[in-house]
């Protein structure tokens, strides 16, 4: 791997996947949107491209002379009123991209999912790779969008292209510059959101551990395969009680029964359809999370040699750059 193209470079994942990179001596191509600001990898030594990976034109020049490609260019978004851009952006971007590697002859190509493209366990087991997708009674975009991208991923892996697929679970660190709905979540608890839980949980894991299993998996995968990238499995209770912890607050956290909070989810999305404004918790990603998603990652520890850090420390992260860049 010499030459590397990495498609949302400027953003939360795919700058700390530039940073793994230029670590190793890669020379660093980055798509980035036209207007999209720099800021997380200013002052590193990369070749900065503008496009849109919607764009056929695009996506060819930003592919041109690259060995490797990580697709990494998504919209992440818990709530979308209209998710229509979404959808062309993660599906028929990822198509777009896909195709002008394959033509341009790409030698291997990493491309970004979640775990919310895979399906999420019976209640008490942990998922893993080769779980199925089962989230069709929800009208949850972002993960039917990261599903489909996925299978668009893996049909040109079908077709034999050297496609490679990583699975993050949910994103927390530094550099989360959106901030993405995972940082929110760090910052609405801290700024005093209400303290109470839900049933259910997810998987967690640090930017810059994903990142590194993204190289590892270009490195290191097989064609054809799906590596989860995840760190630490946590209940929603134990998630809120670790970012208290670590930002050395107390507080009594309260558990609600699932029909009264959905009642009062419900309600802040309505407030949020009638204004326009975001609510603090989105009615679909409310009721995919009281499912716990956790996930089994051993498959990139064994076959990739990857390691994850404490979710303590991650928060930790995340907090210090969030105060540094006056998000608190």
């Amino acid at each position: 791997m010499k030459n590397a193209l990495v498609t949302g470079g400027c953003g939360f994942l795919g700058s700390a996947i530039v940073r793994r990179l230029l670590d190793r001596g890669v020379t660093v191509r980055i798509l980035a949107l036209p207007n999209e600001p720099t800021t997380n990898v200013d002052g590193l030594e990369v070749e900065i491209v503008r496009g849109d990976v919607t764009s056929v034109e695009d996506c060819k020049r930003a592919v041109a002379g690259m060995d490797t490609v990580f697709h990494a260019a998504a919209i992440y978004l818990a709530w979308a009123p209209d998710p229509s851009r979404m959808y062309e952006v993660n599906n028929r971007g990822t198509f777009n991209m896909m195709e002008a590697a394959r033509r341009e002859g790409v030698e291997t190509t990493v491309y970004t999912a979640s775990i919310v493209s895979l399906g999420r366990p019976p209640v008490g087991e942990v998922a893993d790779e080769e779980t199925r997708y089962d989230v069709w009674d929800l009208d949850f975009p972002y993960s039917r969008a990261k599903f489909h991208s996925r299978m668009i991923a893996e049909d040109f892996a079908a077709w034999g292209m050297d496609v490679r697929v990583v699975c993050p679970g949910i994103v927390f660190g530094p550099g989360d510059i959106a901030p993405t709905p995972s940082g929110k979540l760090i910052l609405e608890t801290l700024r005093g959101a209400p303290p109470v839980v839900v049933d259910g949980g997810a998987s967690y894991v640090d930017v810059r551990d994903a990142a590194e299993v993204h190289v590892l998996a270009a490195e290191k995968g097989r064609p054809g395969e799906r590596y989860v990238a995840a760190g630490t499995n946590l209940t929603n209770e134990e998630l809120l009680q670790a970012i208290h912890r670590v930002a050395g607050r107390k507080r009594k956290l309260f558990n609600v029964p699932t029909p009264v909070a959905r009642t009062l989810v419900r309600a802040m999305n309505a407030q949020a359809a009638r204004t326009g404004t975001e609510p603090q918790l989105s009615l679909d990603f409310f009721e995919y999370s009281l499912v716990p998603s956790f996930f089994d990652a051993s498959k990139s520890v064994r076959e990739l040699g990857a390691t994850y850090r404490p979710i303590d420390r991650t928060i930790a992260d995340a907090i210090a750059w969030f105060e540094k860049h006056g998000k608190l």
